[in-house]
């Protein structure tokens, strides 16, 4: 069992922070951190409050007492779930993303050595960021977001410096290659980007080859799935950036970027026939909305109009498909059923940086659009 000098040690270097910073911060001599550490002596009762505030630990992580990390751990899951199912990413107050940061923060002052719960809190704030700088969904203020941004980057500098796994090391390194363009810190990027392996074996590349040996074929299906659903949306990924990318050429462009989104779409629908999920029917609604803004961008309307009706025709398909499955629970069913609603704006948002005429405009108010959110709104 771990002494707590060990204990204290180790949270120390956790915190990244040298023996004389944290004595300075307790107003202590140097020596005395060291012999903590030794288990020489321990401290005054009346600093240990002070000094598990200063870790941003709780005083029983700093003692080692009254912990359930397993209880601990499937509560944080259900508390995390529960936040996607009640709330929204795309405003400020009462953020999903900033409540999935907090919550994953508190239960990190518990256990400051689940590198799981630091790279999710990481990756929360990360989300909570970008969203911001798109632009079109909230500000966030320039003090908080910088605290926030240094926050992640220490979470991820603890995985990077003391984690042993290494998939999650290679996330960690990645994600802080993401926080460091998002705030346009390319001189930093991109010698982490350099370090990257061009190949490399991965966790399930090689768990696969265990399981396929051992002939359990469930196991092995499952990791195939996981895997072809991460390759497949990289495909996905890269074919919507180069779409994307002509379509930023503006109007002269505008054809060839539809024929890009269409080259998209038929990979998407593709992948959905295949895997039927919420991610592969995430891709082809939203390109099928990018498709019908780069049309009412080019005053095709009525191309636009048969590209909002598809949208429709292909969600309720999906949604009941995946309805009859049965493998997504009610809760589940329901997200994915608001979304198909509030992303058939998306059809047209685009094209539109503000709503006008009290909300309304002429996609919205023409009768083929309200048939539309009327045959949505009509699911169940």
């Amino acid at each position: 069992m771990m002494s707590f000098g060990q204990r204290l040690r180790l949270l120390r270097k956790e915190a990244q922070m040298t023996q004389s910073e944290l004595a300075e911060q307790l107003m202590v001599s140097t020596q005395s951190v060291s012999k903590w550490e030794c288990d020489s002596t321990m401290p005054d009762i009346s600093q240990i409050v002070p000094l598990a505030n200063i870790l941003n630990v709780t005083t029983d992580c700093l003692l080692g007492v009254g912990r359930d990390q397993k209880a601990d751990t499937e509560r944080l899951k259900k508390e995390v779930e529960e936040i996607w199912n009640n709330y929204k990413s795309n405003a400020y107050e009462n953020n999903a993303n900033f409540m999935v940061y907090e919550t994953y923060k508190e239960h990190i002052k518990k256990y400051p050595l689940d590198y799981t719960a630091k790279y999710s809190c990481a990756n929360a704030i990360y989300n909570f960021i970008s969203r911001s700088s798109e632009g079109e969904r909230y500000s966030i203020p320039a003090e908080e977001e910088q605290r926030l941004y240094e926050e992640a980057l220490k979470l991820l500098g603890s995985i990077k410096n003391y984690d042993k796994d290494p998939t999650r090391l290679l996330h960690a390194r990645y994600l802080s290659l993401l926080l460091l363009v998002l705030k346009k810190e390319f001189d930093k990027a991109e010698p982490i980007a350099e370090e990257f392996p061009s190949n490399h074996i991965t966790k399930n590349d090689a768990l696969l080859e265990i399981y396929l040996e051992k002939k359990d074929y469930d196991k092995s299906l499952e990791i195939a799935d996981d895997m072809c659903l991460y390759e497949v949306g990289r495909y996905l990924r890269s074919l919507w950036i180069r779409a994307r990318c002509i379509s930023i050429f503006g109007n002269v462009r505008k054809w060839e970027a539809i024929a890009a989104w269409n080259d998209l779409l038929e990979a998407a629908k593709h992948s959905h026939k295949i895997f039927k999920n919420r991610s592969t029917l995430w891709w082809v609604l939203q390109t099928l909305g990018r498709i019908s803004n780069d049309y009412i961008a080019i005053s095709e309307f009525d191309k636009a109009f048969e590209t909002i009706e598809a949208y429709t025709i292909f969600a309720i398909e999906s949604y009941n498909e995946l309805k009859a499955k049965g493998t997504l629970k009610k809760e589940e069913l329901d997200t994915v059923l608001s979304e198909i609603r509030n992303d058939l704006r998306g059809c047209f948002w685009w094209c539109f940086s503000t709503e006008v005429n009290g909300g309304k405009n002429m996609i919205t108010n023409d009768e083929r659009y309200k048939k539309c959110e009327k045959r949505l709104a009509e699911l169940e």
